[in-house]
């Protein structure tokens, strides 16, 4: 099964040590701007970005930005501004993108991706320890 995985999903694959488990069992996707998220926390905690960049390169298909996505994330985010109901843009541009992809986003984030669904966004609930 392919599925994408936000932020905190994997930080907490890495810190439960269940990374290598999960891409095992599923199709793992990540999106350029989970990968951005995460290298950029790396680096902050003084941890090489190449390497983790590598290492998430190699263990994810990356789902980059496109042109689909910018103008899913553009039509998403006018008609929340309307509701005033907006997000985040990375979360909005990390939902654009699983929606233009049809791929469902794992997340612990569902005040926010929550939001998204009525545009087209699967969200997948799975628990961490059956991995």
């Amino acid at each position: 099964m392919k599925i994408v995985i936000d932020t905190d999903i994997l930080i907490a694959l890495v810190k439960a040590r269940k990374l290598e488990r999960f891409s095992i069992r599923y199709e793992p996707y990540i999106t350029i701007i989970t990968l951005y998220e995460y290298v950029r926390g790396e680096v902050a905690a003084g941890i090489e970005a190449e390497e983790s960049k590598r290492t998430l390169e190699e263990a994810f298909n990356i789902l980059p930005l496109d042109n689909d996505s910018v103008r899913i994330a553009s039509v998403i985010w006018s008609k929340l501004k309307a509701k005033g109901l907006l997000i985040d843009d990375r979360d909005l541009l990390i939902g654009s993108i699983c929606i233009s992809h049809n791929l469902p986003l794992w997340t612990s984030n569902k005040e926010h991706f929550n939001r998204l669904t009525d545009f087209g966004l699967k969200i997948m609930d799975i628990d961490i320890n059956s991995i």
